[in-house]
This record gives structure tokens, C-alpha cells and sequence, in this order.
């Protein structure tokens, strides 16, 4: 009876374990909108424009309530909102495009414009001239990552969850992290994205490492990829292949060696034209 037991239990960690496993992989979902009490002056933005709103009331900075600087915030959105209308509505259509919008947690655009008001800075944005990089460049690297005294860089689980498109991992990884030859434990590591995150530095198994697992949390298939860079006759390089929402795959190689184009995203084709195909996944597989 023991044995029997003994065994039952065995089976039940097992499929915890697995449970545990497949729950660390999947992507996000979103978050629900926050249904407390929202400043007056919200309802007008409300009752424009609905799902601007909605999506406000995802971002994490409303999840747990509205401080009085949230408050704040929100007003100077509504009041400028009301200035810019037309060309609000029109560059939010392009935010809530970044991503999946049925997957991730929040819009990581609008979360970036959020910042901009809770720092009282929406007067640098041009909304009528609004595109990704601008408003990324103002609202999240300023001066670089974790420069700024907010602690907003400093959370692997927050960063992960805001990098939820490719365009985004590419942005932050290419401006964020250095490429350098390290010397660590084991083969595990190198695929441990957490490693690259702290560390700050890495060759081109942690670049693609961090990149996957931030796309496969974000919902977009993915996968390591090994190709002959430079004049080698052997394999020598790791990248991340993926597909993206258009349906077309590319690739994102936001290291040194490669980022030379002032993007680390090429269509699947023209990158394997420069640096050719050897085989699925890393080098020692």
C-alpha cells in the first residue's frame, strides 16, 4: 500500500511539474480593465473614443488603483486628448497595433505615452507626427534604461511582459545590452534569458535567447536558428527566427555583429541571402 502510494504521489509531481512547465512558456493574456472610479474628465475620452479607455485601464500603473498622480496623469491625457482629437484616434489605431492585442497584457505604446504625462512631458510628443520610435525614445530611453530613478527597467517579469512585439524586443535589446564573448557555467545558462537581463552583455546565444522568450511570451511562434556569419566554413552564429503577424518570417538580430542597418529585423530571405542557413536551433543541437 505504501508502494502504491509512494507511486500516486510521484504521477501527481509529475504532472505539476509539467503544469509548472507549460504555465512559464505560454504567452500572456490581457489584463482586465481597471473597473474602480476614474477622474470626471475621463468620461469625455471615454465616450469618444471607448476603447482608448478600455486600453488605459490595462496598463499597469491604473491595475492597482489610481493614485493622486494617476489622477493627474490621466488629465493632462484628457486634456490634451481634447486638443488633438483627430490625431490622437488616428496614432492610438497604430499603438493597439503593436502586439496582440487578444494576448499581451497591455499596450506597451500607450503605456510609454502614459509616462510621458505622469512626467508631465506629453508637450515633447507631436501626436500629428506620431510614430513608435519618437515616442519611444522620449518616454523610454531618454538617457538610456534604468537611468531615469523610476525603477521602471529594473523588474525582468515587468520588462518582459512591455516587450511584447517584435519592434519593441528589437528597440530595447539593440539599445540596452553590448555584445561581448562571457564565459559561464553551462549550456543551460546560456539559455537562461534572465542571465542576459542582469548581466547587461552577452554573445549571440543570450541575444537570442532573451529575444525568444520574449516573442514566445508575447505569442509569436519562434525559434533559435544557426547560419555561417562572416567568411566562415563552419557554423558559427545563433540568431532567432520568427513569424510574424503579417504571416511573413524574419529574422531579429539585434547583436553587434549584425546590427548594421539600424534595425535588428530582416525579412527571412534577404538576411539568410548575407548570412547563409545551417540548421534549426543552436550551435551544439
Amino acid at each position: 500500500m505504501k508502494i502504491r502510494y509512494h507511486h500516486i504521489f510521484n504521477c501527481i509531481l509529475i504532472v505539476l511539474f509539467f503544469i509548472i512547465a507549460l504555465g512559464c512558456s505560454a504567452s500572456t493574456k490581457p489584463n482586465t480593465p481597471y473597473s474602480g472610479s476614474y477622474p470626471t474628465t475621463f468620461n469625455n475620452l471615454t465616450n469618444h473614443n471607448p476603447l482608448l479607455a478600455q486600453e488605459f485601464g490595462k496598463i499597469p500603473e491604473i491595475q492597482d488603483g489610481i493614485s493622486e498622480k494617476d489622477a493627474m496623469a490621466l488629465k493632462r491625457i484628457c486634456v490634451y486628448y481634447n486638443q488633438n482629437q483627430k490625431d490622437f484616434d488616428s496614432a492610438f489605431e497604430r499603438m493597439y497595433d503593436v502586439g496582440y492585442p487578444n494576448l499581451r497584457k497591455f499596450c506597451s505604446p500607450l503605456q510609454a505615452f502614459y509616462w510621458l504625462a505622469l512626467d508631465d512631458k506629453l508637450k515633447q510628443i507631436d501626436i500629428s507626427k506620431y510614430s513608435l520610435k519618437s515616442l519611444l525614445n522620449e518616454a523610454w530611453y531618454k538617457s538610456g534604461f534604468g537611468y531615469d530613478g523610476t525603477g521602471r527597467w529594473d523588474d525582468f517579469s515587468d520588462v518582459t511582459e512591455r516587450l511584447n512585439s517584435p519592434r519593441l524586443v528589437d528597440f530595447y535589446v539593440s539599445r540596452n545590452f553590448t555584445y561581448k564573448k562571457i564565459r559561464l557555467r553551462s549550456l543551460d545558462d546560456y539559455k537562461d534569458p534572465y542571465i542576459f537581463f542582469s548581466k547587461k552583455q552577452g554573445d549571440c546565444w543570450l541575444y537570442t535567447t532573451f529575444c525568444l522568450y520574449c516573442l514566445k511570451k508575447a505569442g509569436y511562434q519562434a525559434h533559435a536558428i544557426t547560419v555561417y556569419h562572416g567568411n566562415s566554413t563552419r557554423p558559427n552564429h545563433v540568431t532567432c527566427f520568427y513569424v510574424d503577424k503579417d504571416g511573413k518570417e524574419y529574422i531579429m538580430d539585434s547583436s553587434l555583429p549584425a546590427y548594421v542597418h539600424g534595425t535588428g529585423i530582416y525579412e527571412k530571405t534577404a538576411y539568410l541571402d548575407i548570412y547563409p542557413y545551417y540548421g534549426k536551433g543552436y550551435l551544439s543541437e
